[in-house]
This record gives structure tokens, C-alpha cells and sequence, in this order.
């Protein structure tokens, strides 16, 4: 019996960058292999309409002039983005959204579509990157309550890795890996990073004991099991690196929800500093 795609409704938050392009590709990438229904959505910042508002010497047409123009950009945004996809043979409902919060906005209506999966650029257009992608990436994935993919490089995965931990964000994470690793006939790689606050000895047993039995769940791809020591999200990205894989999937919370609120938890850190895309599955 067939497993369901659980890539079946993408949201697809878009801005004029390259990150974002490579973004598009990747989801209409996916679409096609999963026969996803895409929405493309562009939301002029509001934060734009409130810094020029703050300028008392900005005659009113003028500031009218310049709203109108962010206005032309996100139509031609979303022109682009359907012309992508089109040329992809994908079909893509859009939605432009004027001067409101972009964040806000994308959580709202991955509400309203009822969205399994949110795909995003890594950075917004540097133009105005705090009022893009680029400044609101960060609330999107500590806030978004679906899977989040955060688009920084290649849109083909060949190789993923997959970080274990035994927690069921973890377990739900290797679930997205292995469809993707089946349709993109990716080389997928189980990573966990053994506690060092116990004897390493115990840590190891405990960690290949984690990565062994999230092999037993993985179906239809051949998987590397592998065990760390160091830093957890020091320790993935350094792997990712040094490894050259495409993608890295893990959980957006682990076994120890106490992390969060000292540095930032791993899935934060690997967000940010990843040298490939990412993601992250609650």
C-alpha cells in the first residue's frame, strides 16, 4: 500500500532575490514529483509604508508614488514566479498581499490553505532585506507549526542527511526524508551526536542504538548510519559540510526543550548557519 505524499499543498513565499528563484525551482521540482497544488504568495512589507510615513518632508503623492511602485515590484514578483512555474508545467494559484507583515502573513495564510509544507529563499532581496525574506525567515520557522524548507542552494537533492535523536520531530523528519530520498533517489545519511555529558562509551552505545533503530524505519532507500561526538549543531553542519550534502532534515525540537532558551535550540542554529538547505519538521 502506497504512503501518502506528505507533500500534497505547498505554500511558496516569494520575493524578487535569488534565493527566492531557487526557491520557485524547487518547489515546482517538487510539485511535479509529488503532484503537489502550489500557492505563490508575495507580501508587500508594511514596515516600508511605516519607515517613509516617518519622514515628515515626504510630500503625500510622493509617498503614494512610492507605495505604488512596491506595489508594481510584488505584481511583477508574482508574474515572474507564474511564468516559472507555467514553464514548468505547474499549475500555481497567486496571492499578493500589500503592506502587512510578512511573517505574519505567511503563517496566516499556510493557515488558510491548510499547507503541509512552507518553502522559502534563504535570504530576502538585499534592497530592503529586513522588510523580505531575509528578515522574517527566522519567525517563519520558530513559529510555523508545518514543515518548513529553507532554499540556500541546489533544488536537486542527491544527498541528504538526516539528524536523529530518538524525539518524534526527529522520527516525523526522517519520514519527509525518505519520500524525498525515493523520488529524487537521494543517498541518505542517518547522523546522531551522542550526548558527551556521559561516559563516551555509554553515549556511543546510546547513539548507534538511536541511529539503528531509525534505520529500521526507513524504507524504499539506502541509508549510512553514522555517530558524532561534539556540539549538536556544530557537529551537523560541520558533517554537512565537510560531506557536501544537499539537504539537511531534522526536527524542530529535540529531547531537551531546555536548550531553547539559552542559545537558540540545534534546529535554530542549523537553520542559520548551514551551508545547504534545510528542513525542519515539528
Amino acid at each position: 500500500m502506497a504512503v501518502a505524499s506528505r507533500f500534497q499543498n505547498l505554500l511558496v513565499a516569494v520575493d524578487d532575490s535569488r534565493y527566492s528563484l531557487q526557491a520557485e525551482e524547487f518547489a515546482a521540482n517538487l510539485a511535479k514529483n509529488f503532484s503537489s497544488k502550489v500557492t505563490v504568495l508575495h507580501v508587500v512589507p508594511h514596515a516600508i509604508t511605516h519607515q517613509l510615513s516617518g519622514y515628515g518632508q515626504v510630500p503625500k503623492n510622493i509617498l503614494e508614488e512610492l507605495e505604488g511602485s512596491f506595489i508594481q515590484r510584488g505584481k511583477l514578483v508574482i508574474q515572474q514566479a507564474k511564468t516559472l512555474f507555467a514553464q514548468e508545467g505547474v499549475k500555481a494559484e497567486t496571492m499578493l498581499e500589500e503592506f502587512a507583515d510578512p511573517a505574519d502573513t505567511i503563517l496566516e495564510v499556510a493557515k488558510q490553505k491548510k499547507s503541509d509544507t512552507l518553502i522559502l529563499g534563504n535570504k530576502g532581496s538585499s534592497e530592503i532585506e529586513d522588510f523580505a525574506l531575509g528578515g522574517v525567515v527566522d519567525k517563519v520557522f520558530r513559529h510555523a507549526d508545518l514543515p518548513v524548507f529553507i532554499i540556500k542552494k541546489k533544488t536537486d537533492f542527491s544527498k541528504i542527511l538526516v539528524a536523529v535523536d530518538g524525539s518524534k520531530h526527529a522520527e516525523k523528519a526522517l519520514k519527509y526524508a525518505v519520500q524525498l530520498g525515493e523520488k529524487y533517489k537521494s543517498r541518505v545519511t542517518l547522523l546522531n551526536v551522542a550526548q558527551t555529558l556521559i561516559r563516551k562509551e555509554a553515549a556511543k552505545s546510546i547513539g548507534e542504538r538511536v541511529v539503528s533503530d531509525a534505520e529500521a524505519q526507513v524504507k524504499g532507500v539506502k541509508a549510512d548510519k553514522k555517530v558524532e561526538f561534539g556540539h549538536p549543531a556544530k557537529t551537523i553542519i560541520d558533517f554537512a559540510k565537510k560531506g557536501d550534502y544537499d539537504l539537511i532534515a531534522l526536527g524542530g525540537r529535540g529531547l531537551n526543550p531546555v536548550k531553547r532558551f539559552f542559545l537558540g535550540s540545534v534546529s535554530d542554529n542549523v537553520a542559520r548557519h548551514a551551508p545547504c538547505s534545510v528542513l525542519i519538521v515539528r
